[in-house]
């Protein structure tokens, strides 16, 4: 018999590091301004689009991390409510 043990609050505090890291990609400066340092030249479209395409996932990346924070510490928060309900229910003290 396999046996799942989930501390609530450890979840939350996972989706609260998540929406941090999540928040920290979308402040990211966007590294298209540093193309300027190339110049003018032939690889100037191909660093272009480079740069857009990071800028793309990592934007994508942000709100996905952004979201999955969120569902995590609504999860734990919902978990650990559980937990202490059915504690007390039991005759345990809640926590």
């Amino acid at each position: 018999m396999t046996i799942i043990r989930v501390d609530g609050a450890q979840v939350a505090e996972l989706g609260v590091s998540l929406t941090e890291v999540g928040a920290d990609f979308l402040l990211m400066q966007d590294p298209s301004l540093e193309r300027m340092v190339l110049g003018p030249g032939e690889c100037g479209p191909a660093v272009e689009e480079l740069l857009g395409g990071w800028r793309r996932q990592r934007i994508a990346l942000g709100r996905a991390l952004g979201s999955l924070g969120e569902a995590a510490v609504s999860a734990g928060t919902v978990y650990v409510d559980t937990e202490a309900g059915v504690k007390s229910l039991f005759g345990g003290a809640q926590s």
